[in-house]
C-alpha cells in the first residue's frame, strides 16, 4: 500500500515540476485514506468580450419597394402552392395508376381461375362418364358370361340326362 502511495506522489511531483504554478494539496477524507488535489493554477475570472449587437441598418423603404416585396412574397406563396398542388396531382395519378394495375391483375387472375375451374370441371365430367361407361361394359360382360354359363349348364344337363 505504501508503495502505491509513493508512486502516486512521484507522479504528482513530476507533474508539479513541469508546471511552475502547480501545487499539491493533501486532505484526509476518511480513516486511512488521503485525497490529493493537483492545482495547476488558481482559478481566474475569464472575461468575455462584450457582444456587439448590431441591428441592420435602417433604410427608408419607399412605397414602391414595399409593393415589390409584397408582390415577390405573393409570387413565392403562389409558386409553393402550385408546387404542392402539382405534387398532390402526381400522387393521385400514381394512385390511380396503381389501382388500374391492381384491377387488371385481379381481372386477369379471375379469368384464369374461371378457365382453370371450367377445365377441371370438364375433365371431371369426362372422367365420370368414362368410369360409368366402364362399369356398364363390365356389367354387360358379366351378364353375357352368366348367360353362357347357364346355356352350358343346360346343355350339359340335357346331354348327360
Amino acid at each position: 500500500m505504501l508503495r502505491i502511495f509513493s508512486n502516486f506522489v512521484l507522479i504528482i511531483h513530476c507533474i508539479c515540476s513541469s508546471h511552475k504554478m502547480a501545487t499539491v494539496r493533501a486532505t484526509e477524507e476518511s480513516r486511512g485514506g488521503l485525497k490529493y488535489e493537483l492545482v495547476l493554477a488558481e482559478p481566474s475570472e475569464v472575461t468575455l468580450p462584450p457582444k456587439l449587437t448590431t441591428s441592420p441598418p435602417k433604410c427608408n423603404l419607399s412605397a414602391e419597394d414595399i409593393e415589390n416585396k409584397l408582390k415577390a412574397a405573393e409570387e413565392r406563396r403562389q409558386f409553393l402552392e402550385a408546387q404542392k398542388l402539382n405534387q398532390l396531382s402526381e400522387k393521385r395519378n400514381k394512385e390511380v395508376e396503381v389501382n388500374q394495375k391492381k384491377q387488371e391483375y385481379n381481372s386477369s387472375f379471375m379469368e384464369k381461375a374461371q378457365k382453370d375451374l371450367e377445365q377441371k370441371m370438364e375433365e371431371k365430367k369426362e372422367n365420370r362418364e368414362a368410369y360409368i361407361n366402364s362399369i356398364k361394359e363390365k356389367s354387360r360382360d358379366h351378364v353375357r358370361h352368366a348367360q353362357e354359363v347357364r346355356q352350358n349348364k343346360v346343355a350339359n344337363l340335357v346331354s348327360s340326362g
